[in-house]
């Protein structure tokens, strides 16, 4: 596949002001409702709902998998490395089979299981967030990790694909500060998003344009120029001047380790639609992120534009596939129809 060259907006307003990798530092959670707390129901997931008519529906999923260590613990006790989650997240994609997927905290061994254990099905790309050259998460190896796209190859065309970090300058890679910060925008680790564009051969090759990315987990200023500069990319790249009113659909999706009504996602909030707020579903009080126990934070989240889109349902996956938790995070899925 050959890459389109990426067309940059590489200057912030002058407003923004630079100042100065875990969840704790998540601010303004989310209090669930009692009836959601705890691990994984043991009951099978709702599937989508079948569309209306002649619709064409078309579901979408951010999955923060955590990134794979041996150190990680379920609360009795016993083991939530990687290795003893990956059979159940290959069931979770094997019963819901989402169409398009955001995955963030990828690591080489990681990288490696989702480009072979989901290739009949589903197209593979990722970048590592420390590589210079955009290198994939398996190619540099080490620690590094990154953020993933899968793609359903029997319903999409890939038209491209390409990355960008989220700093003051996208194209290149963020240097490390004499504070151990990253960047401009000094971010406690470098962050990135992965994107690409697809048409869709299930409803006339209608363009897709999808953006998931990983936000800083410190830097609130990081943050806020994060969701600021994503609006501006989007729409220079899809060429469009409102994104709620686009005529090609646009997915932003990701951990953006904040809330939705936090001021830093601002610019998100005014140009694009928020699917929690504007879908069906009985999750929108629940938690994305668990922590492999109890944790009272929504900061998985899914926003969308384009004038085509009718949103169906919304929903956080908390099914047992097998282990407790499949990650210290809950795939959390967005369900829409065309209109």
């Amino acid at each position: 596949m050959n890459f389109r060259k990426l067309f940059l907006v590489t200057l912030l307003p002058a407003a923004l002001v630079l100042m100065s990798c875990g969840p704790k530092d998540v601010v303004n959670p989310v209090t669930p409702p009692s009836t959601h707390e705890g691990g994984g129901s043991d009951e099978p997931p709702t599937p989508p709902t079948p569309p209306g008519g002649d619709a064409v529906s078309m579901t979408v999923c951010t999955f923060n998998i955590r990134y794979a260590n041996t150190s990680d613990k379920y609360p009795d006790g016993s083991s939530a490395a990687w290795k003893d989650r990956a059979a159940a997240v290959k069931k979770f994609f094997d019963t819901v089979k989402p169409d398009l997927v955001g995955l963030q905290e990828i690591r080489p061994e990681q990288s490696k299981w989702f480009a072979e254990q989901l290739s009949a099905e589903y197209g593979y790309y990722d970048v590592s967030r420390d590589s210079g050259s955009g290198a994939s998460v398996t190619a540099h190896g080490g620690s590094h990790e990154g953020v993933g796209i899968l793609y359903r190859k029997d319903r999409f065309d890939l038209v491209l694909k390409d990355f960008f970090w989220l700093d003051a300058t996208p194209r290149e890679l963020p240097v490390q500060n004499s504070d151990n910060t990253y960047g401009a925008w000094k971010s406690a680790c470098r962050r990135i998003t992965v994107y690409a564009e697809l048409k869709d051969k299930k409803n006339g090759n209608a363009i897709i344009w999808f953006f998931p990315t990983h936000y800083d987990h410190k830097s609130t200023e990081a943050r806020k120029n994060s969701a600021d500069f994503m609006v501006t990319q989007m729409k220079a790249l899809c060429k469009v001047d409102d994104l709620k009113q686009a005529g090609v659909v646009i997915i932003h999706l990701g951990d953006l380790n904040t809330t939705y009504d936090n001021s830093q996602l601002k610019s998100l909030n005014d140009n694009m639609f928020y699917a929690r707020n504007t879908a069906g579903g009985t999750d929108k009080g629940t938690n994305t992120f668990n922590g492999f126990g109890d944790s009272n934070s929504i900061i998985d989240h899914i926003y969308y534009g384009g004038k085509a889109v009718k949103p169906v349902k919304y929903w956080v996956d908390k099914t047992n596939y097998g282990v407790p938790f499949l990650s210290d995070h809950y795939p959390v899925l967005f369900q829409w129809e065309y209109q």
